[in-house]
């Protein structure tokens, strides 16, 4: 579950109460509204066939019934695994027997075997070296360039018919929430090669974050415009919004990662349609980079300018996120830019002190330079995580595999009962008897793709209205909803739940996103390409060195176009051609 799995949304978990699917990056947040509603129950998957000949992958159209549910004959079924120092295991159990395992075999009959378990950090080693030996295991994780190996060496089962037999309908949704782009990214020359590690795209997109009080003691009106944005800005460094008669707030904070992360100027570049790390479609229908566009000068120039004029802390090239966040806490910061779960890190440390709210911030969406409206952007293409699609990862089933079909099983009944309020029998997925960490044993975690943002659509309704039926289906909904009515009772610790499921919070403005088709994809899904993996690392050095420094004015704005020559002549030209044939593959 990539926001539980050490990803940036790893700081996310919305509520105690909330179940596996709700809980994100943090991650994460990520249950499916389809999904958020209690699954069809074990009926709808265990319409029993005669026996495992049913199960058989290339079972013929006539066969009489396709066994979706549990095994007449147990199988095995090999895996392999990260250990994890944060699972606890109730006394006699481990990796190789738990309690999780036995919930399988109970009600699919499927015995789950460890064919190896090695510390995350050597995950993609071992990885690796099994590949390179062939011996694969029924079902691995890999990356996406593991997944381009695998199926270029022939070693891994074609998916396709075997999905479309045994995927649940509940399971067929769930996986194609966002229209299908995630599942697309597994493909290969229309065959399903893989299953994809979903999870959410929307919750890496962008929200401006603004003191609100600042707003209303300065007589400013709420930003529409990227050019009330920078008015904004501009009075609160320069009219002392914090009322200490001296010169030392700041209009904007940033850190030193200047996109792809809370605090950073993705807003300000996307509000100017700059797209940077990303594959943008041109006029003439090419895929080109979003770094070197001359989107991407314009908006350096209005950063340049602020930061000259002492809106932008002068020191932020040298700051992580909890360091600029201490000008929150001193109350020194006026806006900033982050994803939702902003206001759940790093914003409450400083915000919520003695259990008490100390300012009042406001979200909004971002602003826009000209008529066009902004287009939030979906995460960056790096390296082996598709982040422009939310995917970190995917499954991949040994082309030797006996029983692939046991994949897709195991894939039904992840989705089942991760999206489903919980239970007894929904825990025995999740929990031990004193551990709550046992979800991490599933053998196969996806997350939805679009749970968060379409709770946005039901869930500020609900909590203006006091009326809790409103989310009564959704898992995520009602879990913020709880925490909302905690906190209106006094609770301040849920004051990050309440900017998510407020009127006009990030959930709410989330689904206005969604719905306005305001969310911007990186057009290039694939692995990385060779140009990539000799040349990008330097060229994204090279890149963030220059442009922090045309920010901070240590270099001219006009640097912008002698790197994008050298950016070039280095491997930019080359890297685009490979896009580009990727990208005329993917239309055959």
């Amino acid at each position: 579950m990539r926001s539980k799995h050490m990803n940036k949304l790893a700081i996310f978990c919305m509520a105690s109460a909330l179940v596996l699917s709700a809980c994100s990056k943090s991650d994460s947040d990520n249950a499916n509204d389809t999904g958020n509603q209690p699954a069809n129950g074990k009926a709808a998957n265990n319409a029993a066939a005669s026996g495992n000949a049913a199960d058989a992958a290339n079972a013929s159209d006539s066969a009489p019934a396709v066994n979706t549910g549990k095994y007449e004959t147990p199988i095995d079924f090999t895996i392999v695994g990260q250990s994890d120092p944060n699972l606890k295991f109730d006394d006699g159990q481990s990796y190789d027997k738990n309690s999780v395992y036995d919930a399988y075999a109970d009600e699919l009959g499927i015995q789950i075997k460890n064919k190896w378990m090695v510390d995350s950090k050597q995950y993609d080693d071992k990885v690796n070296l099994t590949i390179a030996s062939g011996d694969l295991p029924d079902l691995m994780k890999v990356n996406r360039t593991q997944l381009q190996q695998l199926v270029d060496n022939d070693l891994v089962y074609d998916l396709t018919d075997v999905y479309d037999k045994y995927a649940s309908d509940n399971t067929k949704a769930f996986m194609t929430a966002d229209g299908g782009a995630e599942m697309n990214t597994a493909k290969f020359d229309g065959k399903l090669m893989a299953i994809p590690v979903t999870d959410s795209p929307y919750n890496s997109a962008q929200f401006l974050f603004i003191r609100k009080d600042w707003l209303t003691k300065l007589n400013l009106p709420e930003p529409k415009t990227m050019q009330d944005l920078l008015a904004i800005s501009e009075a609160f460094t320069k009219d002392d919004p914090d009322g200490n008669g001296k010169n030392d707030s700041f209009g904007l904070i940033a850190q030193k990662e200047i996109y792809n992360q809370a605090f950073s100027f993705e807003g300000i570049f996307n509000g100017y349609h700059a797209y940077p790390g990303a594959w943008v479609k041109d006029a003439s229908g090419k895929l080109v980079y979003g770094s070197v566009q001359p989107e991407m000068k314009t908006a350096l120039q209005t950063l340049q300018n602020m930061y000259k004029s002492g809106q932008i802390d002068p020191e932020f090239f040298t700051k992580d996120h909890t360091k600029e966040n201490e000008l929150v806490a001193n109350n020194k910061a006026g806006m900033a830019f982050g994803q939702f779960w902003t206001t759940s890190w790093p914003l409450p440390s400083a915000v919520v002190k003695d259990n008490k709210v100390t300012q009042d911030w406001e979200v909004y969406p971002l602003p826009s330079a000209d008529d066009q409206p902004a287009m939030t952007q979906i995460g960056m293409n790096s390296g082996n995580i598709v982040v422009g699609t939310g995917v970190d990862g995917y499954y991949v089933v040994s082309k030797e595999s006996k029983n692939p079909e046991a994949a897709i099983k195991l894939l039904n009944k992840f989705i089942e009962v991760d999206n489903a309020f919980p239970t007894p029998e929904t825990d025995k997925f999740h929990k031990g008897k004193t551990s709550d960490t046992y979800w991490k044993l599933n053998p196969i975690i996806v997350m939805s793709q679009d749970a968060q943002a379409r709770a946005g659509g039901q869930l500020p309704k609900a909590v203006e209205a006091k009326d809790p039926s409103l989310v009564k289906d959704s898992v995520v909904g009602s879990a913020y909803y709880k925490d909302v009515e905690a906190y209106l009772g006094g609770n301040t610790g849920n004051w990050s739940s309440w900017m998510v499921a407020k009127p006009h919070g990030s959930l709410d403005i989330m689904n206005q996103y969604l719905t306005s088709n305001r969310f911007w994809f990186d057009s290039f899904t694939g692995a990385p390409t060779p140009t990539m993996v000799a040349k990008k690392s330097v060229l994204d050095q090279k890149e963030q060195e220059l442009y922090t420094k045309i920010i901070t004015g240590k270099a001219p704005v006009d640097d912008f176009d002698k790197f994008v020559t050298e950016w070039n002549s280095l491997g930019g030209d080359r890297m685009t051609q490979e896009v580009n044939d990727w990208y005329a593959k993917q239309a055959q």
